[in-house]
Parts: structure tokens; sequence; C-alpha cells
């Protein structure tokens, strides 16, 4: 008897669950990414045309195959947003030094505002380095220590200072952690008061190019309806060509002081220089949806089990030459939407039906910083009490047959352990992210699962191809980022291979279909930032 076969008889005597992973249409997959990623459908941008296209043939396709709607009677789940558009002719200029500065938007810099105000503007407002802006207790370390920044624009580095350092003992080393990412950048400088925030852009440490920069963070973009409290007037970043000659205006070499913040006992450097720029913004009000369906449990369906993948990418745009373009998005996440899909309709042709509920999330506005699984997350439709797991598909393979996967971080809960039962009785080796470096554990919507205390993850590409070199694998991957991602070249491929996408299907419905047959509950590794959620949500948990 094989491992997950044996968990499964152990932990729910009786119940027959599909222990091998079912035929996936690829038919179907390849149907399902052509159609979302083509021009009719404009890049999927919410609050668009294409978002209603997406709508219909996501909840269209749950219908088929048999899911019920998992919101009342409705496959749709609102998600009031703030759509702000920021004037492309924007300028950051500076003064104080030698001569005036002023970097252009696109090129130079990207700036927006998170707050759905018609006018934003900082004035004079003067700038200080503060290295990576992390203040991270734990590690003894705090960029703003003694350094009041309230209505100061603040100019810090992308990753955190393990990566810079190459040092295994300095935060996570290589691997980068929730304080190098640029949410939580932000999300500081907001905690500190300052008026605005620049991230200094570097291929390496952020993991893609400057065109993503520019692709993902200009036009319109959406933000949650505005609780008590704002993130900066202005955030963006700066390109690194640009950081070099703001801190040359100051008399300053920004390289030089890179590598010193990496370092204890840095301390913020004031420019002398002061930063202003004004956003004429476009503000809407827009509903944007995620899609639900669910398949409910047959003997506790209170308890639910969680697939999501994100629906929407980066729309339709247009260049400072006039040009438009669709970002198509095939890949990110055309393919993940395709998985789900196949899933769901694995599922709902499973008979007998898992004890427990199995609930199928489409959701919006993840390109925007996973807006659609928070939203999600503060309104469940299950309680998140009694959800077991979230288990998310972003970017899945087309590059072909693996002899492994990875996932996306570390191994942090027992949804690893369970996935890696899974992997071992269809023979795969489950890896540790071989991109730790690029964050992407906090770059996809289990994230906001896992931060509302739901054990989650998100499974990812193997590396070790069946018939190719060692390294192959990595490199096709890197070639992705580097000349498709986020931009209008991440298109369908009738040539692509989907067994590595067959694959990591049918390893996610072994895992979520044993997860969903027991009564077990996985846990945080002891240590994880969210265990202690956990344990309030579920004090009973084992």
């Amino acid at each position: 008897m094989r491992y997950l076969d044996l968990l499964v008889a152990m932990l729910l005597p009786g119940l027959v669950l599909a222990t091998e992973p079912p035929p996936f249409s690829e038919a179907n997959l390849r149907d399902t990414i052509k159609t979302l990623s083509s021009d009719a459908y404009g890049g999927r941008a919410p609050g668009t045309e294409g978002e209603r296209l997406t709508l219909d043939y996501i909840s269209g396709r749950f219908k088929s195959y048999g899911l019920a709607p998992a919101n009342g009677n409705s496959y749709l789940q609102d998600v009031p947003l703030k759509q702000i558009t920021a004037d492309p002719q924007t300028e950051l200029d500076v003064t104080g030094g030698a001569t005036p500065l002023s970097f252009h938007y696109g090129d130079d810099m990207v700036a927006s505002t998170p707050r759905p105000e018609k006018i934003v503007e900082l004035k004079d407002s003067p700038l200080v380095f503060a290295g990576y802006g992390i203040v991270a207790p734990e590690w003894g370390w705090d960029d703003y220590a003694g350094l009041d920044v309230k209505g100061k624009t603040v100019v810090v580095l992308v990753n955190d200072p393990g990566y810079a350092s190459g040092d295994p003992t300095l935060f996570e080393g290589k691997t980068m952690t929730y304080y190098g990412r640029w949410t939580y950048k932000y999300e500081e400088a907001a905690r500190q008061g300052a008026a605005g925030v620049l991230v200094v852009h570097d291929t390496g440490p952020a993991g893609y190019p400057w065109e993503v920069v520019r692709g993902s963070w200009t036009g319109p973009l959406e933000e949650l309806q505005p609780g008590k409290e704002y993130h900066p007037a202005v955030q963006g970043w700066l390109s690194h060509d640009a950081a070099e000659r703001l801190f040359a205006a100051a008399g300053l070499k920004f390289d030089e002081l890179s590598k010193a913040a990496a370092a204890h006992g840095f301390k913020p450097v004031p420019l002398a220089l002061k930063a202003n720029i004004t956003l004429h913004n476009d503000v809407k009000d827009i509903i944007s949806h995620n899609v639900v369906a669910v398949i409910k449990g047959a003997s506790h369906p209170e308890d639910v089990v969680v697939y999501t993948a994100h629906w929407d990418h980066l729309g339709t745009k247009t260049a400072a030459d006039g040009k438009t373009a669709v970002f198509h998005g095939a890949v990110d996440n055309a393919s993940g939407i395709a998985g789900l899909l196949e899933i769901a309709r694995r599922f709902a042709s499973t008979d007998p039906k898992p004890a427990r509920s199995v609930l199928f999330i489409a959701t919006t506005c993840e390109e925007q910083g996973l807006l659609g699984a928070q939203y999600y997350a503060s309104h469940p439709l299950w309680s998140l009490a009694h959800t077991v797991v979230d288990l998310n598909m972003d970017v899945l393979d087309t590059f072909g047959a693996t002899r492994d996967v990875t996932v996306r971080g570390r191994f942090m809960s027992g949804a690893d352990d369970a996935l890696i039962a899974a992997a071992k009785s269809l023979g795969l080796a489950v890896e540790e992210d071989s991109q730790s470096e690029k964050g992407l554990y906090f770059r996809a919507d289990h994230f906001e699962f896992a931060k509302a205390g739901v054990p989650a993850l998100s499974i990812a590409l193997g590396t070790d191809y069946v018939g190719r070199t060692a390294g192959w694998g990595l490199e096709q991957q890197q070639a992705y980022t580097r000349e498709r991602y986020h931009k209008p070249a991440d298109v369908y491929e009738p040539g692509w291979d989907l067994a590595g996408m067959q694959q990591q299907l049918g390893l996610m419905y072994l895992t979520g279909a044993g997860l969903a047959g027991t009564g077990t509950w996985p846990e945080w590794r002891a240590g994880s930032p969210f265990r202690a959620l956990r344990l309030t949500e579920r004090p009973a948990a084992p």
C-alpha cells in the first residue's frame, strides 16, 4: 500500500477516494488558455469588458461541470475597489542639488497613490535614504532608528540585507523574507509616517527587469476601499540609473551606500534634496469579482478545502508613442485558471464525493497586490476556522514532464506534508523553492490565506526535466521572466508541452482529495509567523 493510501485508510477508515490522478483534458487546458489570453479578452483587467467575458467563461464552465454556486445562488463574489489612474505625463522634480533633476514617468520612475483623491502631491518633501526600510526586532534591525520621516520621502532598497550581503546568518541569506517585498516597504513607510516612499529597482534582487515595473504599475491601478489609515501619499519605484543620478546630485555614491546599508549599524542618510511631484488622478469606483463554486462535502460540508488561481492580468496599455498593446497573460495566469477548471471538473465527476466541501475561487486583482484573495480572506464564504487549507496555482508548467516539483517558499506547514505524500505516490520529488531569492511565497494569492492563519501553499515548476540536461528547466523559467513575464509577449503557443502541467494537476488533485477526505487539520510549523493566529482561530486543533 502506498503512503497516501495508508494515510487515508488510517485517518478515515471506510472512505474510498481516488488515489491515482485522473486524466486531465489537454484539449480543455489548451482551449482555456488560448481563449482567456486572446485579444478579445483584452488582457483581463478588472472592470473591463475582458473581465465580463472572463467571468462568463469561468462561471459557465463551473456550471457545466455541475458545481454549485458558492455565494448563495451566485457564482460571483463582489469585490468593491477604487480604481486610480495617474496622468502618465507626471514628472518627479528634485531640487537642492547643483542642478535641478527631472525624472520621467515610466522611464526613470513609476509613482502612484493608494489614496482615492483627484490630486495628490509632494511639495518640497525632504529625501532620506533609509537603507532597506526595514524594522525587524527579531533580527536586531531598524533602518528607521532615530529617524523622523513625517512629511519626508524615503528612498529604500528592494529585497533585504541577507540577499545583498550573501551572509547566510543575516535574515535568511539569499532567501527573501517578507521584509524584502515592496508591499512591506510601503507598509512600513506608512507606519513611520512618511509622506512618500520610492523603492530602487535592481533586476537581481527584485526578481524581474524594469519593464515589469513599468508594465505592472502604470495605467489604471486598483485598491481595496481605504480603511482608517492610508499608505504614504506617493509610492513607487526608481530605476537603478535614476537612483545613481539622484545620489550623485546629493554628492553621494549610490553603490557605496547600498553596500553599507546591508551591514548592521547602518544609519539613515539625509540626501539634502527635496522631492516635488503632483499626481493628477482619475478616480472611479468599480466592482470586480471573485468567481466561486463548490462541491458540498458528503459528511462534513462545514469544513472546506480551497483551491485558488487568479483570473486577472494587466489589460491593454497605451505606450508613450500612442501604440496599444494587450498584456495577454497566457502563462500568468490563464494557465492557472485552466488548471483550476480541470481539477473542478474531476472533483465534480468523483464518486463518492469527499467528506469535506471543496471550494474553487478564481480571484480578481492579484496583479495589484493579491486584492481579491485579501478581500475573500476578510469576507470568507466559509469561516476561516473551518477552512482546512488553500492550494494555489499561479503560472503552471508549459515546458514538459519533470521528475520533481517545487513549492513556493519553504516547507512551512502540514499542507506541504500532504503534498509530499501525494508526490511520493506519483514518483515525484518535492524540492524547496529553486528561486527563493525572489520571495515567491509572498507574491501569490495563497499568502493572503496564510496571513489570515490558514495553512497554504502554491505549487511551482520543477527543474529536473525528462530528457533535458541539468539546469535546462531553470534556464527556461529565467528566460520566461526576462522575456515574457508581465509583457505582451506572454501569449499562448501551440507548441507547448503540457505534460508537466498535467503532472502538477494530478499532484494538486491528490493533495486536495486526501485532505478533503479525512478529518486532519494541517498545522503551521513551530516558529511560523502564521501559527499564533491559527491557534486563535482553532484553539482546539491538535
